[in-house]
C-alpha cells in the first residue's frame, strides 16, 4: 500500500499543544509527537504569548515538518490557548498534550485503533507520573461501568484523572463544547470533559500507559498554588457544581466532597488559612470527625482537622514533618535497628 493510500485510509488526528514558556521541555514534547507510528497527524502548537524561546523553537520545527502548524497569540491563559487549538483542528480525532510532557510513539496508533474497533467517542488510557528520580504507573481502571455518567462521577470523585491528555476524543462529539470560562488556569480540562461526558458519549478504556506526566516542573500552575490558580480552582469547582446540578440529576452533593477537600488541602499547604473555615463550611464537621484523633497514616485529613480546630500553623508544620517521616521511614527504621 502506498503512503498516500495509507494516509487516506487512516484517520487524521489533531494533537493540540498549548505552549507557554516551555523552552526547557518543548523539544522533547514535539519530538515524541513526531515519532508517532500513526503518521497521519496534524500538530497544532499554540504559542500563548511566551516570553522565552518557546515560540522560536516551535517555528523551527514547523519549517521542517509540514504536519506542524504554529499559532502565535497574545497571552490569554491555558483555556484560551486550548480553545484556539480546538478551533483550528480538522482531524477526525483530537487529543491534547502539555508542553512539559512527552508521549510514547505508539500512543495515537493504539488509541485510534481502540476507538475504531469499539466505535467510541472517547478513549481513556493510563499514564506515568514523572519526576527527576521516579516514574510511577498510574492505572485509571474505571471498572466495568463505562457509561458516560459513571465515568463523569469517577472524575469528580478523583478516581479518574480529569485531564484531556490521556483522552482521545472523536471531533464530532465535541461540537459545541468549549473551554469556558476562558480565565480558568486549572481544572479547565476537568470541566471540559464533564461537559462532554454529560452528552452520554460512548467511552472505552485502554489499560496501557502512553503519556508521561511531569509533576516536578516548578513553573507549572499545578506545582504550587499561586493566588490566581487557587482562586481559579475555586471558581472552576463552583462552575462544575452548578453545571452538574442543572444538567445531571444523577450527581449528588456528596460527589463533590473529594474535589472540595483538595482545595482545603491547597489552602493548608499554601498557608491560606482564612479559607479553611470559610470556603466549604458544610465539610468542617465531617473533616474534624474523620481526622480526629490524629493519625500519621492519614496526614491530609488529620492536619486539616487540626487546622479547623484552630491550629493551622501547627497543622502545616506537622503535615510536612509527617510527609518527611513517611518518605524516610525505611531509612529511619534501618538506622534504629
Amino acid at each position: 500500500m502506498g503512503t498516500l493510500t495509507k494516509l487516506m485510509t487512516t484517520p487524521l488526528v489533531s494533537i493540540i499543544v498549548a505552549v507557554y514558556n516551555a523552552e526547557k521541555y518543548i523539544r522533547q514534547c514535539i519530538d515524541s509527537i513526531l515519532a508517532q507510528t500513526h503518521s497521519n497527524i496534524e500538530i497544532i502548537l499554540i504559542d500563548d504569548g511566551s516570553n522565552d524561546n518557546s515560540g522560536i523553537i516551535c517555528d523551527d520545527y514547523a519549517k521542517n515538518d509540514c504536519r506542524i502548524k504554529v499559532i502565535h497569540q497574545e497571552n490569554g491563559g491555558v483555556s484560551i490557548a486550548r480553545q484556539t487549538g480546538a478551533n483550528n483542528a480538522i482531524g477526525e480525532y483530537s487529543i491534547h498534550v502539555d508542553p512539559d510532557d512527552w508521549v510514547e510513539p505508539n500512543m495515537i496508533e493504539e488509541m485510534v485503533a481502540k476507538a475504531e474497533i469499539e466505535n467510541a467517542d472517547m478513549v481513556i488510557c493510563d499514564f506515568y507520573r514523572e519526576t527527576k528520580t521516579k516514574r510511577t504507573y498510574e492505572s485509571q481502571n474505571p471498572g466495568n461501568d463505562l457509561s458516560a455518567i459513571a465515568v463523569l462521577r469517577k472524575i469528580l470523585l478523583q478516581q479518574l484523572h480529569g485531564s484531556c491528555w490521556n483522552k482521545l476524543v472523536r471531533r464530532d462529539s465535541i461540537t459545541g463544547v468549549s473551554f469556558y470560562p476562558d480565565d480558568l488556569c486549572i481544572l479547565e480540562d476537568e470541566l471540559y470533559n464533564i461537559r462532554l461526558l454529560s452528552r452520554n458519549i460512548k467511552v472505552t478504556y485502554l489499560p496501557k500507559a502512553f503519556y508521561h506526566y511531569r509533576i516536578d516542573n516548578e513553573q507549572s500552575v499545578c506545582f504550587y498554588p499561586s493566588e490566581h490558580s487557587f482562586n481559579s480552582k475555586i471558581k472552576a469547582i463552583g462552575v462544575i457544581e452548578d453545571f452538574c446540578k442543572n444538567n445531571i440529576p444523577q450527581i449528588t452533593s456528596s460527589d463533590f466532597i473529594p474535589i472540595k477537600s483538595n482545595v482545603l488541602f491547597d489552602a493548608l499547604v499554601s498557608k491560606r488559612y482564612e479559607h479553611l473555615k470559610n470556603l466549604y463550611p458544610d465539610l468542617n464537621k465531617s473533616f474534624i470527625a474523620k481526622g480526629t484523633p490524629y493519625k500519621i497514616t492519614t496526614p491530609v485529613s488529620s492536619c486539616i482537622a487540626l487546622a479547623l480546630k484552630g491550629f493551622p500553623s501547627l497543622a502545616h508544620r506537622i503535615y510536612f514533618f509527617n510527609m518527611w517521616l513517611l518518605t524516610h521511614y525505611q531509612s529511619i527504621k534501618s538506622y534504629l535497628k
